[in-house]
């Protein structure tokens, strides 16, 4: 295994505790090296200081907890017992281990020497950028992709289930999810694509007939159609938009018997007009009639409603008796009786009645046009899609290839393959067979983009080597993954361009196109999708109060306390605040609602604004009424609650479930403990050995925060009247009295809350759990940081530049 060359501040820390046992600097490690090195440390440092320490209860006699650190007999062996210092690492930094109760404790350097140690472990491993996961877009970032996608926020995904990019992010897409990223595709491009004019002309004899009850298909070629008999010429029509439709035929016909040619407009077998056809079949003439379409699919048939006549022939003269009748006159011949012409055959299932004959007459339809309702005000949305239209010089399909190329390529993040834009072409001429119009064909085209996994998921460029099995992002991919990581949305025109020269993977020019990208209004949504969830401030709006308790919780104050940690975040992000500022600080944002809750009346109106803070308990992220909302219960304050948002979002240290068995403090209301204060309710909760072990450390945290209710205002008496105990200890006998006396605890432990908050950003940025070699990139951010004045966009920055942000396991 190859080392990595970076620097390691916290193993040049134990090489210095460690007596001299091994030598060398950080430049000369190389994997062989660094196992002896920390092989022989074990053996000659560490191994000591476990048999001194921790033998009595994790040894040959003993093995509490399953943990026996006899079994590790040599350095050599412990380098292959990652999962056993991972743990007991936790327990040394948390101070559980040994246990307070036990005489023998390990001096600060000792027990700095051991976790030194442990943490070095993790060095061990080679570089990885960890399992890759094709990501699906979040909600929030399907409703932003759309909205760059058209230049129109139509928040379209609002029917979408609710979920937040990041560690531990869902990727299936259930049929019901499916179904309705279909309804919203339609949605979208029904608001934002106008159909065009319906406009349908057609020789008749390339339109489908029935004719005596036989179907008849049209011919490619065909011009007109000539009947003589019942007949229906039919064809279904696409209707783009509801109006007023103009049917204008083209006929003519020979006329047989009194009455003229009638022909009936049907549509969907409802008859809407009916024409009189008088024009001769040598001399066609148009016949227009109009009706109202509502949009979608319907059949339109031309009727052939009389084709046979009844004709009424003169009676033949009757035959002159014998001797009787005119003479004719002398030397003239007697003139023949007329002949009457001989009918045209009727069909047999229209008999003729006597004396009458039946003939047909003739019907000729030369071609029909459909003309639908002006077209409506094409939107910029429109426009933007729309780069060609079918005219005199370029043909439809050519138009929706051009469409197809230029859509394509934002929608999948990256320039679309031939197989995929010929995909989309076969889409397109399916809807423009069933003589859609052009709109309306490249909606259904659009639609399969919209639907499409190469949209909603974040997709790998798959043009690499397979023979490699860590290969880096290429240049598209890298736009999205940093625009998706700040923006919560697809790259923009300039993240575009330089994927497509390939440039972006340039440091430099990477390094820029960070400080572009905060300095961007859109750098909102890392406040939103990450600040947010990580301090509870996502939970605000529906945080049960009890509502005659805390009356002055309106709509617009919850929004406010949501607003106060998301701008406190953002100005740190732009302003190039310390993240250390999260543990303890001299300032906060509010508005003249919450400022309200700090007990300050200078602050009006709604924006927010930035404050200077006198009162030392005030200032951090512990201390801001939106984060003590969510960590309360609906009429009163949580010690449980908060120590346990201190333990886990700003040290790292989550502790187990409780145990089952063990009823929740608001459940022990019984008539011995109702006259017990919260605090005495809750020692007396921990006094069960299954929760102590927990609460020990939880719950003196929390109650260092007691001076603060339920929103976050100051009190100096709990709901019982009495005097407010904000005294805690925490393990190393760290004792505290005040808000401000845990916070400066807590800045002496930055480091576990460097690790944690570097940890929880990192995971956010590759959409991921860590794992393996990510614990070591997290090291070497923390050693950055007190050089970069743990600035939060230089972090945001170095994350970018990191690694496992960087490169990803082939897939081949």
């Amino acid at each position: 295994m190859r080392f990595p060359t970076c620097t390691a501040t916290i193993f040049t820390a134990f090489l210095a505790t460690a007596g001299g046992l091994v030598g060398g600097g950080a430049s000369a490690w190389g994997a062989d090296t660094t196992s002896a090195m920390l092989a022989s440390a074990y053996d000659k440092q560490v191994k000591p200081l476990l048999n001194t320490y921790c033998a009595a209860c994790h040894g040959t006699e003993k093995q509490k907890g399953d943990v026996d650190f006899s079994t590790v007999k040599d350095g050599e062996q412990a380098l292959g017992q990652l999962p056993l210092w991972k743990s007991a690492l936790a327990k040394l930094t948390d101070q559980e281990m040994p246990p307070s109760k036990e005489k023998k404790q390990p001096s600060d350097a000792e027990r700095q020497t051991m976790q030194a140690w442990m943490r070095a472990l993790k060095r061990l491993q080679p570089p990885d950028p960890g399992p890759f996961i094709i990501r699906r877009l979040a909600r929030v970032e399907y409703d932003n992709s759309i909205r760059d996608l058209f230049g129109v926020d139509l928040k379209a995904g609002s029917d979408l289930p609710t979920d937040v990019p990041g560690e531990g992010f869902g990727n299936t897409v259930s049929p019901l999810l499916m179904e309705k990223y279909l309804i919203a595709a339609d949605d979208i491009l029904d608001r934002l694509i106008l159909p065009d004019q319906y406009h349908l002309t057609s020789p008749a004899g390339q339109l489908g007939a029935i004719i005596a009850g036989v179907p008849e298909e049209g011919k490619p070629d065909g011009k007109e159609r000539v009947f003589t008999s019942p007949a229906e010429l039919t064809t279904v029509l696409s209707i783009p938009a509801e109006g007023t439709y103009s049917i204008r035929i083209k006929a003519g016909a020979e006329q047989v018997g009194k009455e003229p040619v009638r022909i009936g407009i049907r549509f969907d077998g409802q008859f809407v007009q009916e024409l009189k056809v008088l024009a001769p079949t040598k001399r066609p003439a148009v016949y227009t009639c109009s009706t109202k379409l509502v949009t979608g699919k319907t059949r339109f048939s031309v009727v052939f409603i009389n084709p046979v006549a009844d004709i009424d022939l003169p009676p033949a003269a009757p035959a002159a008796p014998a001797g009787t009748g005119k003479k004719t006159p002398a030397g003239t011949a007697p003139k023949p009786a007329p002949v009457a012409k001989p009918a045209t055959p009727a069909k047999p299932a229209a008999p003729a009645a006597d004396p009458s004959k039946a003939a047909n007459r003739t019907l000729l339809i030369e071609s029909i046009e459909i003309v639908g309702p002006p077209a409506g005000f094409v939107g910029e949305a429109q426009r933007r899609v729309f780069v060609a239209l079918p005219g005199k010089d370029v043909a439809k399909r050519d138009a929706a290839q051009k469409i197809a190329q230029a859509f394509a390529y934002r929608a999948y993040r990256r320039p679309p393959t031939d197989l995929e834009i010929q995909a989309l072409l076969k889409i397109f001429d399916l809807a423009d067979g069933q003589d859609e119009v052009f709109n309306e064909s490249i909606k259904l085209m659009l639609k399969a983009v919209l639907v499409s996994p190469q949209f909603l998921y974040r997709t790998p460029d798959d043009r690499v080597e397979a023979k490699d099995p860590v290969v880096p992002l290429g240049d598209y991919e890298l736009a999205s993954r940093l625009s998706y990581f700040l923006w919560a949305t697809m790259p923009d025109d300039e993240l575009f361009k330089l994927a497509k020269d390939g440039k972006l993977h340039e440091p430099e020019t990477l390094a820029a196109q960070v400080k572009r990208l905060l300095k961007d209004p859109r750098a909102h949504a890392l406040a939103e999708n990450f600040a947010a969830p990580w301090l509870g401030l996502d939970k605000v709006a529906d945080t049960t109060l009890d509502e005659k308790k805390f009356p002055g919780v309106t709509k617009d104050m919850r929004q406010a306390l949501a607003d106060e940690g998301l701008t406190f975040f953002d100005g740190m992000m732009r302003e190039g605040g310390s993240v250390l500022d999260f543990i303890d600080c001299d300032y906060a944002y509010m508005n003249g609602i919450t400022a309200k809750l700090y007990g300050i009346d200078s602050v009006k109106g709604p924006k927010m604004q930035k404050v200077h803070l006198d009162d030392k308990n005030r200032g951090g992220a512990a201390t801001m009424p939106g984060v003590l909302m969510v960590t309360s219960t609906p009429n009163r304050t949580s010690p449980v609650k908060r120590g346990k948002w201190v333990l886990e979002q700003l040290l790292g240290a989550s502790p187990p479930p409780p145990p089952p068995n063990v009823p929740a403090l608001d459940k022990q209301d019984t008539p011995e403990n109702a006259k017990l204060t919260l605090r005495q309710k809750t020692e007396r909760h921990r006094d069960d050995p299954a929760c102590v072990g927990c609460h020990r450390v939880m719950d003196p945290i929390g109650f260092g925060l007691e001076n603060f209710d339920a929103i976050g205002r100051w009190r100096d008496r709990d709901d019982t009247g009495g005097a407010v105990d904000a005294i805690g200890e925490l393990p190393g006998k760290q004792r505290f009295s005040s808000p401000s006396e845990l916070k400066k605890i807590l800045m002496g432990r930055k480091d576990e809350f460097l690790r944690t908050f570097t940890g929880k950003l990192l995971a956010f940025a590759l959409g991921r759990k860590l794992v393996g070699y990510d614990e070591v990139v997290v090291e070497d951010l923390v050693e950055q940081m007190a050089k970069d004045e743990y600035k939060l966009d230089v972090v945001i920055g170095r994350i970018v530049a990191s690694y496992p942000f960087r490169n990803r396991q082939n897939l081949h």
